[in-house]
């Protein structure tokens, strides 16, 4: 696999896999969201990740199978802006690949081709350690009383919290940001902010030592994330292919523990 610098285009774009089955080689685009431990750049300016090692190993086994060399393109405008990227991908076309916490629904299958799942998300309530402990949901409107709810646009995070407030929290406030690591900051910042998150934001909080609280009542089971991808892209029966394999193999467990960190390796065997 080669990785070029990056290219300014206004519109993404990459090699269909039609294309490259008759020249033996692709010009495809993996752009991406910012989430530690997902898809990020570290202090040198190497992406690393659970879907950047995902997607290289893509790579090889396209190369082995098919014998297409991917020639990878890593371009991101605004990594930070979680609500850009998914605009970004739908208006892509071809062989470009969308890499972060992207959860699969129904909805954006409509307007996306996904993978299969690669990981199973557990949703979370989090706040600052100070803030007592929500047990369950029904009662968030007494517990949280006068807090506000901090999310980012477009996000099935945003959704969770809206179908909570319909349901439970009528008079909550919510605020939005561009990307998940600003809520975060946020609720660090402010003990009447609070939010839901997914569980590797809480996992890496408690890595860090940060007063961060997860709220039992607030858990949710029925996310799962998966490489998005716009409705042009013709490789995903490839790529589920290769994820049924490699998803089940060892080396995969290696790639979350070495992303995500033995903790989270756990916390996965138990919800399954």
């Amino acid at each position: 696999m080669l990785i070029f610098p990056l290219m300014v285009s206004a519109q993404l774009k990459g090699d269909t896999y039609a294309e490259a089955s008759k020249k033996g080689s692709a010009n495809v685009v993996y752009t991406y969201s910012e989430v530690p431990g997902f898809a990020s750049k570290n202090a040198s300016g190497k992406m690393e990740g659970v879907c950047v090692d995902l997607m290289a190993k893509f790579a090889e086994f396209v190369e082995q199978k098919n014998g297409i060399k991917l020639n990878v393109v890593y371009k991101a405008d605004k990594p930070n802006d979680f609500t850009y990227f998914l605009s970004d991908v739908k208006k892509s076309s071809g062989g470009v690949f969308g890499l972060s916490n992207t959860t699969i629904t129904e909805e954006r299958k409509k307007e996306y081709n996904f993978s299969d799942p690669y990981i199973t998300n557990v949703g979370m309530i989090l706040t600052d350690k100070s803030v007592p402990t929500m047990t369950d949901i029904k009662t968030i409107a007494t517990t949280f009383k006068g807090m506000t709810a901090i999310t980012v646009k477009n996000s099935t995070n945003e959704k969770s919290l809206l179908d909570i407030k319909a349901k439970y929290f009528p008079d909550m406030q919510v605020e939005y940001v561009s990307s998940f690591g600003n809520v975060v900051t946020e609720i660090l910042k402010n003990p009447k902010k609070f939010s839901n998150l997914d569980f590797t934001y809480y996992l890496e909080a408690l890595k860090n030592k940060q007063p961060i609280k997860r709220h039992p009542g607030g858990d949710t089971l029925t996310e799962k994330f998966g490489i998005i991808m716009p409705l042009s892209n013709d490789w995903t029966p490839l790529l589920n292919e290769f994820m049924a394999s490699f998803t089940s193999d060892v080396e995969y467990r290696k790639v979350l523990s070495d992303n995500l960190g033995s903790n989270a390796l756990k916390f996965l065997d138990n919800i399954k």
